[in-house]
C-alpha cells in the first residue's frame, strides 16, 4: 500500500533540479494560502492543479517548510534556505511541483484514483495516508499532515530520494555557527517524524530504510 520505495527515489530525483527556487525571484511571489479540507482532497486537488498546470497554486498542498528544506539537497545556500523558510516557500514548493509534474509519469498526473488509507503517528504527529490508484495500475501512498488544512508531507511522502543528497549539507550545518544554520537545524528537526514514518512504511527496504535513519541520525546529532 505505501509508496514503492524505487518510486519515491526517481521522483525525488527528478525533481531536486528543480526544488531550489529561481534566484531572480523572491521566495514571497507566491501569497501563501490554506490547504485542503481533507487529506483525499489535497491530493485531488494537489493532481487537479498539476494537471493544469498551476504551480503557484500546487504550493499550498506541500507542508510549508518542507520544499525550502528538500532544496539543501540540490546546494541552496543556508542563506537561500533560512530566508524561505522566514518568508515562505511557496515560489521553491511551486517550482516541486513542476519538476515533479515532468517528471514523474503517470502518477499525480491524468486520471487517479484516491481513497483513504487510514492513520499512522510517530512522536505524536499524525499521518493521514491516501492511496493513489494510478493509470498504470499502481498502487501507491501519499502521507499528508494537517497543518492550517491537509498538505502532501513532502519527507514522509518522498524522502527516501532526498536523504542521501542531504546528509552532506545538514553536517556542514552542524558545523556552522550563524542564525541561518540554528533556523536551518531546528526546522530539521521537525521532519524527524516524517523521515521515521518513512522508513517504517511496508514494503520500504533496508536499503532505503538505512538512508533515512543516517539523515535522522545526523539532525539529531549533537553539534
Amino acid at each position: 500500500m505505501s509508496l514503492r520505495p524505487e518510486s519515491a527515489l526517481l521522483a525525488a530525483v527528478l525533481v531536486i533540479a528543480s526544488c531550489s527556487a529561481d534566484p531572480a525571484e523572491p521566495v514571497d511571489s507566491i501569497p501563501p494560502a490554506e490547504g485542503a479540507t481533507s487529506p483525499t482532497e489535497a491530493v485531488t486537488e494537489l493532481v487537479a492543479a498539476v494537471n493544469v498546470p498551476d504551480f503557484a497554486d500546487a504550493s499550498r498542498l506541500a507542508v510549508p517548510g518542507h520544499a525550502a528544506l528538500a532544496s539543501l539537497a540540490e546546494g541552496a545556500t543556508f542563506g537561500d534556505v533560512a530566508e524561505a523558510l522566514r518568508e515562505g516557500d511557496q515560489e521553491v514548493a511551486a517550482n516541486f511541483w513542476a519538476g515533479f509534474a515532468q517528471g514523474a509519469g503517470t502518477f499525480l498526473t491524468g486520471d487517479i484514483g484516491v481513497s483513504e488509507g487510514g492513520t499512522v503517528s510517530r512522536d505524536d504527529v499524525e499521518f493521514h495516508q491516501v492511496s493513489v490508484s494510478t493509470e498504470d495500475g499502481g498502487n501507491r501512498t501519499v502521507l499528508i499532515q494537517e497543518s492550517n488544512g491537509y498538505r502532501v508531507d513532502l519527507f514522509a511522502s518522498f524522502g527516501a530520494g532526498l536523504a542521501d543528497k542531504m546528509i552532506g549539507p545538514v553536517e556542514r550545518l552542524l558545523n556552522t555557527q550563524t542564525d541561518d544554520a540554528r533556523l536551518i537545524l531546528a526546522t530539521l528537526r521537525e521532519i524527524v517524524p516524517s523521515l521515521l514514518v518513512a522508513s517504517e512504511l511496508p514494503g520500504t527496504s533496508g536499503d532505503v530504510s538505512q538512508r533515512l535513519l543516517a539523515l535522522v541520525e545526523v539532525i539529531t546529532r549533537v553539534g
